[in-house]
């Protein structure tokens, strides 16, 4: 039995090193596979290669990924958890509970793009607001009226018979 060993230069150690305590050292470099039980602490890991995780992979604190990210099973995300996207979270989607957002949050125009023919958005009732959510610019209803507003007044609405104009005058 040892209670200190001191080595100057390398060691290999062919078939299994075990050790019970603490191993410390300020460099490790292993070229195979690492089979660890239980909880380990590492201060900084870089890893060339791979990674496959048989259970979870919990991060406490951020996480920076250089290259795309591939989610097969999807991403969940709670009440309230954004989604975000630009250097100063400009574009956030998520769910407060009750509804679904997608908010441009910076500056610029939130842009829908499509390469086909049409952008389809599918709702029996769809509603168009101004920015600060005070005052109604357009309705759009299945089977019943399009109305459009100025200054939060109806302009013009379709009907069953053809379209109805607001009060005041038509130029």
């Amino acid at each position: 039995e040892m209670d200190d060993l001191e080595l100057a230069g390398n060691l290999v150690v062919g078939g299994t090193l075990g050790v019970t305590g603490v191993l410390t050292g300020t460099s490790l470099d292993i070229s195979g596979d690492i089979d660890v039980d239980g909880t380990t602490n590492l201060d900084v890991v870089d890893i060339d290669g791979a990674v496959d995780m048989a259970s979870t992979l919990q991060v406490d604190g951020a996480a920076t990924f250089t290259t795309e990210i591939t989610a097969n099973g999807g991403i969940a995300l709670g009440d309230n958890d954004k989604a975000t996207f630009g250097a100063s979270d400009d574009l956030q989607i998520y769910h407060d509970g009750s509804n679904s957002y997608v908010q441009d949050a910076g500056t610029g125009n939130l842009n829908i793009k499509s390469n086909g023919s049409f952008i389809d958005i599918q709702s029996d009732s769809t509603r168009i607001n101004n920015a600060a959510n005070s005052e109604i610019m357009a309705t759009f209803v299945a089977n019943g009226a399009v109305t459009a507003y100025y200054d939060n007044a109806v302009k013009l609405a379709t009907t069953v018979s053809g379209v109805h104009l607001g009060a005041g005058s038509v130029n």
